[in-house]
């Protein structure tokens, strides 16, 4: 059983507290602490876990570690005071400082997630030879630059960039908060190419693709020998182009009655991914938090880190 405190109550917070409730066989919140007093009566008729009013209260708790999920503002200062005490600490991003020290390792969770385990899986395989372009436009910013790292194999060389972003007009019909009449809004597009010498990236993001299915995200990883472009991998043996199907298999389809998530992802006769919570209703991002969970907890465990505070600035320092 991974035990874990959590502070604040944003949206962030929410992922974690669905996470344990869908797994409890995994994971117990031992309580969440939260300043504001509407939040904490909000969170104690929602969620079945200890809501404290004051910080101590929570650090009193057994607990393996504790979730920072505190405002982008803060997350710098939250980590390191916690850490100053000897906390365990899995703060969400983005870390904009290279100075943490302590028990501190970072929630980027996107290259836990399914697909993107799936596609380094085919990487690593060797088929696409040596991989030297990436061309994402799935996530923004810091949480790109870690994808772009993952799939180049860049750990800290700094390239060479040229940036634009442009207004881009769209109907915005669902956020956060839910589904709304559409309304036409502003938006910004945000271009990144990135040369690293020899390998190359490019960052291509609009912020509403989050939440709407009126823009696709888009990923093409490119090798000396094939390519993966989205849910296709074409590549090159014996002098003949080959290409499969990247293939999601899940419970719960049409007559399947073995509830709904997520079983595995296959692709040329190979499991590419298999997940390691088939049993939940977790979607991708959820998975991949639970990932970031179990990897923290072998943290405390054996002090191996797994997403430090360092790579974490790195990503913010490439696509702040």
């Amino acid at each position: 059983m991974i035990k874990f405190g959590i502070i604040g109550a944003g949206w962030r917070s929410e992922f974690y507290l669905r996470i344990a409730s869908l797994l409890p066989e995994k994971f117990l919140v031992s309580g969440v602490y939260i300043r504001n007093e509407s939040k904490r009566q909000e969170f104690i008729n929602k969620y079945k876990v200890p809501v404290f009013e004051r910080l101590e209260d929570l650090l009193k708790t057994d607990f393996d570690f504790i979730v920072s999920c505190v405002n982008k503002a803060s997350i710098n200062e939250t980590a390191q005071m916690l850490a100053d005490q000897g906390v365990a600490v899995l703060t969400e991003t983005p870390v904009s400082s290279s100075d943490l020290k302590g028990k501190i390792q970072v929630a980027e969770q996107f290259h836990f997630m399914p697909r993107n385990q799936a596609y380094k899986r085919i990487i690593d395989s060797g088929i696409l030879g040596e991989v030297h372009q990436v061309e994402l436009s799935c996530c923004h910013d810091y949480h790109s630059a870690s994808l772009i790292r993952f799939f180049l194999d860049i750990k800290n060389e700094v390239p060479t960039k040229t940036s634009v972003t442009l207004p881009h007009r769209i109907n915005r019909y669902n956020q956060r908060s839910g589904y709304t009449e559409p309304t036409e809004i502003i938006s910004e597009q945000k271009i990144t190419v990135l040369d690293f010498g020899g390998k190359t990236a490019i960052h291509d993001f609009v912020g509403e693709q989050y939440f709407s299915d009126i823009r696709a995200s888009r990923l093409l990883i490119r090798g000396t020998n094939g390519e993966i472009s989205n849910n296709t991998c074409t590549y090159l043996k014996d002098g003949i182009s080959h290409s499969f199907e990247i293939k999601r298999n899940c419970f719960g389809r049409e007559e399947n009655l073995d509830g709904f998530s997520l079983l595995n992802i296959t692709g040329n006769g190979e499991v590419l991914y298999e997940n390691p919570f088939k049993n939940a209703r977790l979607s991708d991002e959820e998975i991949a938090i639970a990932a970031c969970l179990i990897k923290m907890k072998e943290y405390c465990d054996t002090a191996v880190p797994f997403y430090g505070a360092d790579e974490a600035y790195t990503d913010y320092v490439l696509l702040p």
